[in-house]
């Protein structure tokens, strides 16, 4: 994945006016956090670095100012969070090639658009980009490309021709004065441009494998690297010749005209004859986890991306920087608190947004002998605000955290503490909370289910949990004493009638009266002093799988793996039954139902997230139509004062703002509004038609010769795609002449577009 030969252009980048200085990029409602774990590729301006993740979308950061700011797929916007290579052309437009969804381009404006395979790329995954003044090479999986400033100009291999090429995934690119070289899986390849690229040649004398898997160019000299050797072109003898290190290479890369070298020893730097290393700087192995993509900046400055940290030099030391966000992606629950979130991860260790900072605890971080961190942030799942404020967390196999955050550290109360202790000890499983509630007099219920159902050990879950005010657990409730369906609690919430609702796997819910549990120490079955309840069964749901149960007014909200269940809190009958998306992912979800203020209600499944409001209608969130990180919810946490929703998925954290006002769109004097490409080409599948203009938001219609409305469009964005090709019944239209009528800001435009086959 090679990079532009005209690095004077980055400069241009610290131009840009980027929306906000902001850790994450707000996409109006939305605001998506994705911990960046791969780089595979980074562009470093006088001031700024651009980074491109293998899963968290584009990252910019200043150094001046220190700031980070992250752009992540949204309709409209980055098209695809994995991306692959980054080019600046002559205008100062950032090229973003991603996996799978074409290439994504960024204006100086911060305006997006999208040249993907109905542009006439050969493949919509992008592996190689490099600029040639106003013009743009696209290397794909299956073939290159010409971007001429306006639209795909051309393709090898072209639509019905054989391909020049032994593969046609491309790996690098290169242009040296007349000469354009293509790196492929199965060799290198040359042609004249000025001829056309009608003859291609093959560039494979000398070298040792034909598995190439960059080119980089000084501006002199075209190097190659093919399985951990790099080689150097001799003109004068047409062939290549061994000019690498000692040890295999696994990064190659060209910035200004410096050729760099990435080994597990690493950075090291063609001096023209010779490798020289970088003190300070961190090699790689090969290995997926330990990978390290390297960059310069005009002045010689360089840097280095390693396990999703920046480095930078800085004198002989190089100095790290980290994006802010959530500890890691693979997200199991969150709870939202004032303007900020808690977030735990399955193995990654728990987040705090404070609404302006992230505080992470990462596993390996804590230890148990101390009280302002956890013992073991791992495996957390339970998450509770009490009457106090304080955050609870459930840590499987080593306890449960009381957080105090009032003070200037916070203070950890390891209310349950079984760490280091083993498995066959803990019969228990106190420390297994799953599910988690308050009622409101402060005490805590934690629900708990098991790591080891049905296995070799066979530990039964633990039942529901009764902690006081003061954070001792004063009894513990199960099927034995207190008539629980089952001791697998997926599910807690106590309703405004001091009823406490349980829903449990495989059994379905149950509710218990908590206001008579008075003081009673007379009672020699109830050790802490508070009588036990006796649960009774939701007559309708005996056999449900439950995963959720959320009391909202007078309404208890069921969620199960087939249907969204509404229950009277008064009568405890079940109403109505709503259809869902899907069922919970595949591991299970701690909090996949929440309600809103308003009475909405949220939940998540393997396909996104629906929204059920109070009129009936409903409304549905997956990645094609919002910058949701995954379709795999695994947790909805909604606030209570704000109604602001948080979204845990497979994949990174969104916050979703409900209430939120876009700004008005620019005012115009006319409106100026284009298409492209135009002519535009008509497949099999149809075609892509964008329209771009003076303001930020369209609407209008196709029109035929005839004056008849083909199709209507609306709330279509700059560089968005606005036709398909179809009619409003789904028909491919015939090729010809159309209209595309748009009106934004008060005015109205008339643009022709020809319809090709």
């Amino acid at each position: 994945m090679s990079r532009t030969l005209a690095r004077r252009l980055v400069p241009l980048a610290c131009t840009l006016a980027l929306v906000t200085p902001a850790t994450a990029r707000a996409g109006g409602a939305w605001t998506t956090w994705i911990r960046m774990q791969t780089c595979n590729d980074v562009i470093a301006g006088r001031d700024t670095v651009w980074i491109a993740s293998g899963e968290a979308g584009l990252i910019r950061y200043v150094r001046s100012a220190g700031e980070y700011t992250a752009f992540t797929r949204e309709p409209g916007a980055l098209a695809n969070n994995s991306l692959e290579v980054l080019a600046f052309d002559g205008t100062g437009r950032l090229w973003a090639g991603t996996a799978g969804s074409g290439a994504s381009r960024l204006t100086a404006q911060g305006a997006w658009d999208l040249v993907n395979a109905f542009d006439g790329l050969p493949s919509d995954t992008v592996t190689a980009l490099r600029a040639e003044g106003d013009t743009m090479w696209v290397g794909t999986s299956q073939g290159i490309a010409l971007w001429d400033g306006r639209q795909i100009a051309g393709s090898v291999p072209d639509v019905g021709s054989p391909s020049p090429f032994g593969s046609n995934n491309v790996t690098g690119i290169i242009v040296l004065r007349d000469t354009l070289l293509v790196a492929t899986s199965l060799g290198v390849y040359e042609s004249r441009i000025s001829q056309g690229l009608v003859n291609w040649n093959e560039m494979d004398s000398g070298m040792g494998s034909l598995d190439v898997a960059s080119l980089a160019s000084d501006g002199q000299s075209v190097f190659a690297l093919a399985d951990g050797v790099i080689y150097r072109f001799v003109e004068s003898a047409g062939n290549w010749v061994s000019a690498s290190p000692a040890t295999p290479v696994i990064r190659m890369r060209d910035d200004f005209g410096t050729i760099m070298a990435i080994n597990v020893n690493g950075l090291s730097l063609w001096n023209g004859s010779s490798w020289s290393g970088v003190p300070g700087s961190w090699g790689s192995d090969g290995t997926a986890a330990d990978l390290v993509e390297p960059a310069a900046d005009p002045t010689g400055h360089f840097f280095e991306v390693r396990r999703g940290l920046l480095y930078e030099q800085a004198g002989p030391p190089w100095r790290s920087t980290t994006p802010p966000g959530v500890t890691g992606d693979d997200v199991q629950n969150v709870l939202a608190d004032g303007n900020g979130v808690w977030v735990d991860t399955y193995d990654a260790g728990v987040s705090h947004f404070d609404g302006a900072t992230w505080h992470n605890y990462p596993t390996g971080c804590c230890g148990p002998a101390q009280d302002t961190t956890f013992m073991d942030p791992s495996f957390a799942f339970a998450l509770q605000r009490d009457l106090a404020g304080r955050i609870w967390i459930s840590n499987w196999e080593t306890g449960i955290e009381r957080i105090d955050l009032s003070g200037p550290v916070p203070v950890f109360d390891h209310v349950c503490n079984v760490y280091g202790i083993p498995q066959a000890d803990t019969l228990d499983r106190h420390s297994d909370g799953w599910s988690s509630a308050v009622d409101a007099f402060g005490y805590v219920y934690i629900g708990g289910d098991t790591p080891s159902l049905g296995g070799g050990a066979n530990f039964e879950p633990m039942g529901i949990d009764v902690y006081d005010t003061i954070g001792t657990r004063v009894i513990n409730w199960k099927t034995t004493n207190a008539g629980l369906a089952s001791n697998q609690t997926r599910a807690l919430s106590v309703d405004k009638y001091g009823t406490l609702w349980a829903g449990f796997a495989g059994s379905g819910v149950g509710y218990a009266d908590i206001t008579t549990m008075a003081s009673d120490s007379a009672d020699a079955n109830v050790n802490d002093h508070r009588r036990l309840p006796q649960f009774q069964a939701v007559a309708g749901l005996e056999t449900s799988d439950i995963f959720g149960v959320v009391a909202h007014g007078d309404s208890v909200w069921v969620l199960t793996t087939s249907d969204l269940e509404h229950v009277s809190a008064p009568s405890r009958i079940v109403g109505s039954h709503l259809d869902i998306p899907a069922g919970p992912p595949p591991r299970g979800a701690v909090h996949l139902l929440d309600v809103s203020p308003d009475g909405t209600v949220w939940v998540g499944s393997v396909s996104g997230v629906r929204a059920y409001q109070p009129g009936g209608a409903t409304q549905d969130f997956t990645t094609d139509n919002s910058p949701l990180a995954d379709d795999e919810v695994r947790a909805v946490s909604v606030d209570p004062r704000t109604g602001v929703v948080w979204f845990g998925t497979a994949s990174g954290v969104n916050r979703y703002d409900p209430h939120y006002q876009p700004p008005p769109p620019p005012s115009i004097s006319r409106l100026q509004a284009r298409v492209y490409p135009n002519p535009t080409h008509l497949s099999g599948i149809g075609l892509s038609l964008k329209l771009t203009g003076n303001t930020s938001g369209y609407s209008g219609e196709i029109i035929d010769l005839g004056g008849r409305v083909v199709r209507r469009f609306a709330d279509a964005t700059n560089g968005g795609a606005i036709w398909d090709g179809r009619d409003g019944r789904g028909n491919l239209v015939r090729p010809g002449v159309y209209f595309v009528h748009a009106r934004a800001g008060g005015h109205e435009a008339t643009v022709r577009v020809v319809v090709l086959r």
